[in-house]
């Protein structure tokens, strides 16, 4: 290849191509030089304004954090307690404390350490540091108790057997104790005959506790109403009570009809205003124990102000199919 320099032209010898300009090229490589330049300083500085941003992010959070710590300090007169290398704030009440413990945490650990430090911290609240010592004993059965394995299990009744001996003067605590003993040998553990020997115990030793602390376990959703419209909760007095629960619990977990039906008229003799009652009906009714009597009080129950108006149109069904079958045959 020859360059003429005279007319700025390359001509290609053996394809006397035309080529491009000397010069022009010379200035192209600049520019481009020049552009490659200017671009990776815009790549610098996008990095550096996405540098600065995150580390602004960063900050404000941090700011926000400490800000959070330093409001509940303030809240709490800047007193902390550790437990077992966990800060828990420290509130003015007991019953404040007590509502810290049963606020949401995301690790079990900070669960269990605020509810170490209320029992620290107010001894002399018995009731309260028995409701403390019954959710510190749930905690034993995992995340999540629908995967608890046997050995958690058995701590957690080792536990639960402890409380019910040490605040057996507090029937309120020491009745929701063997409840839970009953429920994870019964549901957790899959020895219904153990457990129900501990629903007997409730509902025999505890015939008039009513369940005022928070639902026996997160399944547990029964809703009472009666005449007003916003009487619809589980522990509004004196819809439910241990033994009303226990005994339902009997009825679910027995296999002999008679022990069944034996559960379900003490719970209509004694405890017919209870919504307990009303699921143990609906019970009774799918497995077709004592069915002439049990359509009749089914009749009668659906008459009473105090029944549970959300298992109504189940219990009015089964009645509906009950009576299809028996034409039908």
């Amino acid at each position: 290849m020859v360059i003429d320099w005279g007319t700025s032209r390359g001509v290609d010898e053996e394809k006397g191509e035309q080529q491009f300009p000397a010069r022009e090229a010379m200035v192209v490589v600049a520019v481009s030089a020049r552009v490659e330049k200017i671009r990776d300083r815009v790549y610098f500085l996008r990095w550096l304004s996405w540098s600065l941003l995150f580390c602004l992010l960063l900050a404000v959070c941090i700011g926000c954090h400490d800000t959070e710590l330093d409001g509940s300090k303030e809240h709490q007169g800047g007193r902390v307690i550790d437990m077992d290398g966990i800060a828990v704030p420290v509130f003015d009440t007991s019953a404040e404390q007590l509502n810290y413990t049963r606020s949401w945490f995301a690790d079990r650990a900070e669960k269990r350490a605020a509810l170490q430090a209320f029992l620290h911290l107010f001894p002399e609240k018995e009731q309260s540091c028995g409701m403390a010592a019954l959710d510190l004993a749930y905690l034993e059965l995992g995340d999540d108790y629908r995967l608890s394995r046997e050995h958690e299990g058995l701590t957690a009744i080792k536990a639960y057997t402890d409380i019910a001996a040490d605040y057996e003067d507090i029937p309120q605590v020491s009745a929701k104790a063997y409840w839970y003993i009953g429920w994870i040998y019964a549901d957790l553990l899959g020895k219904r005959q153990k457990g129900m020997e501990y629903y007997r115990l409730v509902a025999e030793k505890y015939p008039e506790e009513r369940v005022f602390l928070l639902s026996p376990t997160p399944w547990v959703s029964i809703i009472s109403t009666g005449g007003g419209a916003m009487n619809t909760a589980l522990n509004t007095p004196p819809r439910n009570t241990w033994a009303a629960l226990a005994l339902m619990e009997i009825l679910r977990n027995s296999g002999d009809e008679d022990l069944a039906w034996s559960a379900f008229v003490r719970l209509w003799r004694q405890y017919r205003h209870s919504s307990a009652t009303g699921f143990g009906l609906l019970l009774i009714l799918k497995r077709r124990i004592r069915i002439d009597q049990s359509l009749k009080m089914a009749e009668e129950y659906l008459d009473m102000d105090s029944s549970n108006v959300h298992i109504q149109g189940d219990i009015q069904r089964l009645i509906d199919d009950i009576g299809l079958q028996r034409d039908e045959a």
